[in-house]
């Protein structure tokens, strides 16, 4: 046993970005998904810098792994994601 929560490798990410850790403490909840999805949404008008290739690619299959693990919370849509305007979860059919 590994002791890994996840089956993505987050060695590497974790090593580099250590607060990233939270991942593993809420993986499997709502929170997590939203928490995963907002490191790769620009909520800082335009000064966040991104994550280098490989650990971008991480956060990316992570929040794959997620949707596939937990498909019940893979629409959960926050209040932080307006960029659609506010009715996008009623627009798709997303409660």
């Amino acid at each position: 046993m590994t002791g890994r929560v996840t089956e993505t490798p987050t060695e590497k990410l974790y090593e580099r970005f250590p607060h990233l850790r939270k991942i593993d403490l809420l993986w499997g909840s709502p929170e997590c998904r939203k928490f995963i999805f907002l490191l790769m949404t620009d909520t800082r008008g335009g000064t966040r810098q991104g994550f280098p290739k490989e650990h971008a690619g991480t956060i990316m299959a992570l929040l794959m792994e997620h949707d596939r693990r937990f498909p019940q919370f893979e629409h959960e849509i926050g209040h932080h994601d307006q960029r659609w305007g506010h009715d996008v979860g009623q627009r798709r059919g997303f409660r």
